[in-house]
């Protein structure tokens, strides 16, 4: 069944491609190069992330880690 679908897939792909082209990629318009915020904000507590600490492991098998600050109440 799976292979009848892709090769379904496959002819209306071949057919289309005359008409439509290949995929349309960017924004269509030149963009401006990425500046990054002077003070971004820590999307889990909203403080600035200066004041957090990035946990980094040696292996690929755990993941970074965002540590933010204990909050001063």
């Amino acid at each position: 069944m799976a292979s009848r679908l892709f090769a379904f897939a496959r002819r209306l792909d071949k057919g289309l491609f005359p008409w439509m082209g290949p995929a349309q990629l960017g924004a269509g318009h030149a963009e401006e190069p990425y500046r990054p915020p002077v003070d971004p904000s820590c999307p889990v507590c909203g403080g600035p992330l200066r004041e957090h600490t990035v946990a980094r492991n040696a292996d690929q098998y755990h993941a970074t880690r965002l540590l933010c600050p204990p909050r001063t109440a």
